[in-house]
């Protein structure tokens, strides 16, 4: 058996550390040239109305904002983009574009004909599997990213929740009152 002394340890250890952080180093360094190489896809005009639609459908406006009014299609297009992997995002996207040809077929009407309620319905209808997996899943995305929006909103956080970002105000000046 061979002895070591504490130089050739120290030694072999700092030799060890270098060439884990050199190999972290290099392996970031090709993610980050991957990372930088990919680019969310543009939404069209007609996707972004559409999205919208489905939104606005989801929490329509009342006496308090509705989703589309707070922004809230923004925020599932951002959350789709960064967030989804491309399968996701493709999978979304044909169910989308083929939504207003689902819906006219389910009401038998033109979409600028059909009513707020009949659109729902068909939102049910979809949400529910009837028009296959990947429209109920799409539904269920929306229907999931919808709700986080509007309530992580601050018009509705402030508002509505009573939200306080910093709450236990404290006044320096207060006068002490004795018992």
């Amino acid at each position: 058996m061979t002895t070591i002394s504490r130089r050739e340890w120290v030694k072999g250890m700092a030799l060890a550390t270098l060439g884990t952080v050199a190999f972290y180093d290099l392996s970031a360094q090709s993610k980050q040239a991957n990372a930088a190489s990919w680019k969310p896809r543009a939404w069209s005009a007609e996707q972004d109305q559409l999205l919208s639609d489905w939104v606005g459908i989801i929490i329509p406006e009342s006496a308090i904002p509705g989703a589309v009014s707070l922004g809230v299609p923004v925020f599932v297009k951002t959350m789709l983009d960064d967030c989804y992997d491309p399968a996701a995002q493709a999978t979304f996207r044909k169910v989308l574009d083929g939504f207003k040809t689902s819906l006219e077929s389910y009401v038998k009407k033109p979409w600028s004909q059909a009513s707020q309620a009949e659109k729902e319905q068909f939102l049910f209808v979809m949400a529910h599997g009837n028009l296959g997996a990947d429209a109920q899943k799409a539904m269920s995305t929306l229907k999931g990213l919808t709700i986080q929006g509007y309530t992580s909103s601050e018009e509705i956080m402030v508002n509505h929740f009573h939200y306080v970002m910093a709450p236990g105000y404290f006044n320096g000046c207060a006068s002490v009152k004795k018992s």
